[in-house]
């Protein structure tokens, strides 16, 4: 996998998927077989309507291990690589780069839960 451009929260692969990949804001990562994806579901954040700066979309991610949250602004983009299979790698940006490419996804924060923890 080749490394995230510099403004670009995701990371796409070409020809076969074997995982995605988060990276999480203290520089750990977590991957998850592309085998065990089982769906998502891209809906308004709730949250956003009491708080105008947070982000307006939750994209949420299950595999058969474990719950994956997505919180963002543009996250269509990303829902379409996951219908492609080509989602190899999600990352957090800093604000900073939230509006630079007014159509580009933006992911402001990942939260993973085991299933056994959930």
């Amino acid at each position: 996998m080749s490394e995230f451009l510099k403004d670009s929260c995701y990371n796409i692969c070409i020809g076969y998927n074997a995982c995605i990949a988060f990276h999480l804001a203290d520089h750990r990562r977590q991957a998850f077989n592309s085998s065990q994806f089982i769906g998502y579901s891209l809906d308004p954040n709730p949250n956003a309507e009491d708080d105008k700066n947070a982000p307006p979309q939750k994209l949420s991610l299950a595999f058969s291990t474990a719950d994956v949250v997505l919180l963002g602004w543009r996250l269509d983009g990303l829902a379409d690589r996951l219908d492609e299979n080509k989602l190899a790698a999600v990352c957090i940006l800093p604000k900073r780069y939230a509006e630079l490419e007014r159509n580009a996804a933006f992911v402001s924060a990942i939260t993973i839960t085991p299933i056994g923890k959930a």
